[in-house]
């Protein structure tokens, strides 16, 4: 088992550390510390709800104390890009054996410093987002297909699309229900051990790419859960949202969405949640049937009263299964599904 330090540096929060996040919210016991001066002293629980005691340091140094064996780039910006205020980091982590895990566009191997550096220290560079070598074109493989896909969707990026898709297949799994994971980003990735990230794949290939994760694993379960990607409605983008979206031919859909979210990420007014599931559908049933399954809501910038208020009123509206899965839990929407298989 790896032992993570994870650097979130300047953006432990929310929106920008989500793959730190998960990782403490999924495989805490793997994270020994976070890096972050500006809450260093503090637990993760403190700043982002999530990994208990885990502890936030000053720097590597201060990591190093703990004993990690690599260390976990924990943050997304956009673009891509590392922060420069990051890269002091991974090059003293190489310098002391730490092997290097990052989920960005930036290819830690294609770095020549950083390359060099863990040819000399003998280190692994693991890049997440790093595309196949073949790329495989669609086949349309979908018409044949007898396991059933689940593809979660968003109104903006961030909205939790992996975190719904990961909580789903894990309940599925305990009613008894075969469930298969496809990752399709970094954070995906990391946690599940497979995928492929589609953010980082030429256009013309990210639905055959996604089609033949789905097909690795058809018949050898009961359901597929694919998580998704950015939005359909985002300026930015919808272009890997919609190869996603037919590289998978869902079945099911699984609609995320932050209520008190007005602007999405580039500060553009978000589309409406009912329109924006209309769109989705549209765009699948050129192709085939497809229905949603429910609508996964996130609600942690909400007191409790009135983000129980807002599930139930858009559960009226939308006249569909509706639940916050991480903090009012209360099994609907894995309900809903397992009525369709």
């Amino acid at each position: 088992m790896p032992r993570y330090a994870v650097l979130v540096e300047g953006l432990f929060d929310h929106l920008y550390a989500k793959t730190g996040n998960s990782m403490l919210r999924y495989k805490q016991d793997e994270v020994v510390c976070c890096i972050d001066s500006m809450n260093a002293g503090k637990t993760t629980s403190e700043v982002v709800g999530v990994g208990g005691h885990t502890p936030i340091v000053n720097n590597l140094d201060e990591a190093l104390k703990l004993n990690p064996d690599t260390l976990l780039i924990g943050v997304v910006t956009e673009g891509g890009y590392l922060p420069d205020i990051m890269r002091g980091g991974v090059i003293a982590a190489i310098e002391n054996g730490l092997n290097i895990v990052c989920g960005l566009h930036h290819f830690l191997a294609d770095d020549e410093e950083f390359s060099q550096l863990a040819k000399k220290y003998n280190v692994d560079l693991i890049d997440l987002r790093k595309p196949p070598d073949s790329l495989p074109f669609t086949k349309g493989s979908w018409k044949n297909r007898k396991t059933p896909v689940l593809l979660t969707v968003g109104t903006d990026c961030d909205s939790g699309k992996m975190t719904s898709a990961w909580e789903v297949n894990h309940e599925l799994n305990n009613k008894g229900i075969r469930s298969k994971f496809v990752g399709t980003g970094q954070t995906g990735i990391l946690l599940s051990g497979s995928g492929v990230a589609v953010d980082a794949i030429i256009s013309d290939f990210i639905a055959g790419t996604v089609e033949a994760e789905i097909d690795r694993i058809n018949n050898d379960c009961d359901i597929i859960i694919v998580e998704g990607q950015g939005s359909i409605t985002h300026m930015a983008y919808s272009g890997v949202t919609l190869g996603l979206l037919h590289g998978t031919m869902p079945d099911f859909l699984l609609m995320c969405h932050e209520p008190s979210r007005k602007k999405d990420v580039f500060n553009h007014p978000i589309y409406p949640l009912s329109e924006t599931l209309d769109l989705y559908i549209q765009l699948v049933e050129v192709f085939k049937p497809c229905r949603c399954a429910g609508i996964s809501l996130i609600t942690h910038s909400e007191e409790e009263a009135p983000a129980r208020k807002t599930i139930q009123t858009i559960k009226k509206e939308t006249r569909l299964p509706t639940e916050d899965i991480i903090r009012f839990k209360d099994g609907s929407i894995v309900d809903s599904i397992m009525s369709l298989l």
